[in-house]
């Protein structure tokens, strides 16, 4: 985005971030949709040849887009020939109904590599040339071309190779701009944002051949949680991209079963609107509902449960497909905003509020709710009545904005508000340039954002971020500068900016300013006193000091050399203190004595592991596969982290399929956990299998959250941490609605479940959890 794209005089109120924004970047002439909703919305198919009023079901409900394998092998049946029959069946299906495809490059060929995925130099030439043919076959009806599905699980035989996926996206690279240079080649459709991937990919070199990245952020906990791994992925995507090349993300596949264990039909549809809203907030040039109709009937079984209608198909009956929710809910939202484009989030009070303004032309629109529990709040706007609409399209009563603006109670489920009449404070919003979503810096750097406001309005507005405001009177022009000191937090760093309009009432948008060289502090009671955990995730060197301040004791400070050489990724430095209090502060400063980061907690309660039989071991998952499970209190050969510290190893074999394995504490006085954690920290000796680490609680309404930590890819110890706030976490059942409802409990203090579903066995070591407070 750049903020001098449109004219100053055009806008009521401009922003020019030149310090921090510097130029627009240049994307390529591609079939990557527009951001006029609802051009930029799909869904997953498993056909070429529709059923009877299929085409007119998903075309009524508003998707643009559908994405369907393009399979290897049912294409080149014969060595050397290809039939694309079927797919043209398809595109004259969908071309009525101005429905574009995705059309997935996937999988193997049993004339090559047995088979299994392209990996040896004649398969993957094969593959290169068949999807050159494809591409040139088909090229200029606006077809996006995406490279394999999920490569980085399963769906790579015979198991997941990074490097001869991005050989072979490479090769096919080439081959489609040799035969036809304007077509649109996406990759690498991850399952989940899988960054280690992605980021092997990004440095073999497929940014120079991909128009997007693609990638599928399944999750069983909010979508808005998907909002700072796109972040995160922006930031990586520009480090790599080549000079001037702007290349987006693609939502390629994303969708919330009704089976799962905390969902039903209705809390799907709550999902979907929601899932495609944060996308299109946050830049996502494409978003791919999964599933168009149901798979199956399996009242059970998740994959079956994924679909916007039923499986049951009806030729006799108008709808073929019974909609379920998330169908009403996509027309909905696709109907509501036709022919709007995303303008800007507005800041509200709290960042579990979403309020997203739309536009066109002069006409607005918006969509706003709530992460947490249902409530009130008041939406900047000037007088006026506005038209509700429910995200099932149920028509509600009007609302009237009053002088302070527009009172809405906000659910879980996006209400949809249309001004009768022009509105004017939304107008101005409307006509204010957009802020960064986010920006990723490196420290050290202290980041100045200037600003110009152009004032055409024949009333003064005032800009104010931080601390710095400046008045503008009508017709003027002033620019100033506010300096932010920019931490060295993994959090990102929210930047606030509101212009307060004489007269009419006062908007604000925020953006989030993070740094990619972190450093991320921990803090763990032992038995002399406090194990500080300082993790430096971007490896780069850095010196300065640790300081611990014990409240307990009159704000005594200790205080420690600091120092990383290039390549280290943690350190751990012990201050014994002899009846060491409860509560501690860490702070890291520099070698100048500037302040990079701080933390406090106020309580620290470790868990005591001195007793193995007070814990179990349980094999959980299904029933049908077999596993080995057995729990001890014995230590690796290198010993606990930290002299005296007591430790459990859980040893565990599991066969292929759904498995995992949970600690249990036996006695319920084990289960309790007293006050309010935010999180827990744990040592953790790692087998390097890649597996993944959860826990679980429940709150006093029943629900059950599961929060996790990164996969087990390292041997040896290193610290894990969990949050405990559920913002982070998956969670079903009791209130069933992301907000944790004290006091809690322990339903399994580790989790260790397989990662893919693949055979697996190793051993893991647990130490010194402690929660913080």
């Amino acid at each position: 985005m750049n903020f001098c794209r449109q004219p100053l005089v055009n806008c009521a109120f401009a922003l020019v971030l030149a310090t921090l924004f510097c130029g627009a970047l240049q994307s390529a002439d591609t079939a990557l949709p527009s951001s006029t909703l609802p051009d930029c919305l799909g869904v997953n198919i498993h056909f070429t040849d529709p059923q009877a009023g299929e085409m007119e079901m998903l075309a009524d409900g508003g998707f643009k887009w559908v994405r369907m394998d393009f399979g290897w092998e049912g294409i080149e049946q014969k060595k050397g020939e290809y039939n694309f029959t079927a797919y043209e069946r398809l595109l004259a299906a969908l071309e009525p109904h101005h429905i574009h495809p995705v059309f997935i490059l996937d999988y193997s060929n049993r004339f090559y590599d047995k088979g299994l995925s392209p990996s040896s130099a004649e398969a993957q030439d094969a593959f290169a040339h068949w999807a050159a043919a494809a591409v040139q076959h088909f090229q200029g009806r606006g077809i996006i071309w995406e490279m394999y599905n999920e490569p980085n699980i399963s769906f790579w035989r015979p198991k997941p190779n990074v490097e001869e996926y991005a050989r072979l996206a490479l090769k096919t690279g080439k081959a489609i701009r040799d035969a036809a240079p304007g077509e649109t080649y996406v990759g690498p459709a991850t399952s989940e944002i899988d960054f280690k991937f992605l980021e092997a990919c990004f440095k073999a070199g497929l940014l120079e051949y991909w128009d997007a990245v693609s990638t599928h952020p399944y999750r069983q906990n909010a979508p808005e949680s998907a909002a700072q791994d796109y972040q995160k992925l922006r930031a990586m995507i520009a480090r790599y991209a080549p000079k001037d090349k702007q290349i987006p993300i693609l939502s390629g596949e994303w969708g919330y079963s009704s089976a799962w264990g905390n969902f039903d039909e209705q809390k799907q549809g709550l999902m979907l609107p929601r899932q495609w809203l944060v996308n299109i907030s946050n830049g996502v040039r494409l978003s791919i509902w999964y599933d168009w109709h149901d798979d199956g009937t399996k009242p059970k079984d998740p994959e079956c449960h994924f679909g916007t209608v039923s499986n049951a198909y009806a030729k006799d009956r108008q709808p073929v497909y019974e909609p379920k929710p998330a169908y009403r809910a996509a027309k909905t939202l696709t109907s509501f905003l036709s022919g709007y484009t995303f303008n800007k989030r507005l800041a509200t009070a709290s960042d579990d509020d979403y309020v997203l303004l739309f536009s066109k032309e002069n006409e607005l629109r918006l969509a706003a709710w709530t992460v947490g529990s249902a409530h009130s709040i008041v939406i900047p706007a000037s007088a006026g009545v506005f038209a509700a609409t429910s995200h099932l399209g149920e028509v509600l009563a009007p609302l009237t904005a009053t002088a302070s603006g527009l009172a809405v109670e906000l659910t879980n489920g996006p209400v949809y508000l249309a001004p009768k009449e022009y509105n004017e404070l939304l107008g101005i919003a409307a006509k204010w340039e957009r802020v960064p979503l986010s920006m990723t810096l490196h420290w050290p750097t202290k980041s100045s954002i200037a600003l110009t406001a152009v004032n055409p309005l024949q009333r003064a507005v005032r800009i104010s971020s931080g601390e710095q405001s400046a008045l503008v009177k009508p017709g003027e022009q002033v620019r100033f500068s506010t300096t932010l000191d920019v931490s060295r937090a993994s959090e990102p760093q929210r930047v606030k900016i509101q212009i307060d309009v004489e007269g009419v009432g006062s908007i604000a948008q925020q953006m989030d300013l993070a740094v990619d060289n972190p450093l991320i502090l921990n803090i763990l009671r032992s038995s002399n006193g406090y194990a500080a955990i300082v993790e430096n995730p971007s490896a780069e060197k850095f010196a300065g000091t640790l300081s611990l301040t014990d409240f307990d004791k009159n704000g005594g400070l200790l205080k420690q050399e600091l120092k990383f050489d290039a390549g280290e990724t943690q350190k751990t430095l012990s201050f014994d203190m002899a009846q060491a209090s409860a509560q501690a502060g860490l702070r890291i400063e520099d070698e100048n004595k500037n302040v990079l980061l701080t933390k406090i907690a106020s309580k620290l309660t470790p868990i005591d592991l001195a007793h193995a039989e007070s814990f179990t071991a349980i094999a959980d998952g299904d029933s049908k596969i077999a596993s080995k499970l057995n729990l001890t209190s014995d230590s690796p050969p290198e010993g606990p982290p930290q002299p005296g510290l007591k430790m459990l190893k859980l040893s565990y074999d599991f066969e292929a399929g759904w498995k995992f394995a949970r600690i249990v504490p036996k006695q319920q006085e084990f289960k309790k956990i007293e006050g309010k954690p935010t999180s827990l920290g744990l040592w953790l000796y790692g087998d390097g299998n890649g597996n993944c680490q959860r826990l679980r609680f429940t709150d006093s309404s029943g629900q059950t959250f599961q929060p996790e930590s990164p996969d087990i890819t390292w041997t040896g110890w290193r610290y894990a941490s969990f949050p405990l706030d559920g913002k982070k976490s998956g969670h079903w059942g009791g209130a069933n609605d992301g907000t944790v409802h004290y006091p809690i409990q322990w339903d399994s203090l580790f989790l260790l479940d397989s990662k893919n579903r693949e055979k697996t066995a190793g051993v893991v070591y647990l130490c010194s959890p402690t929660l913080v407070e």
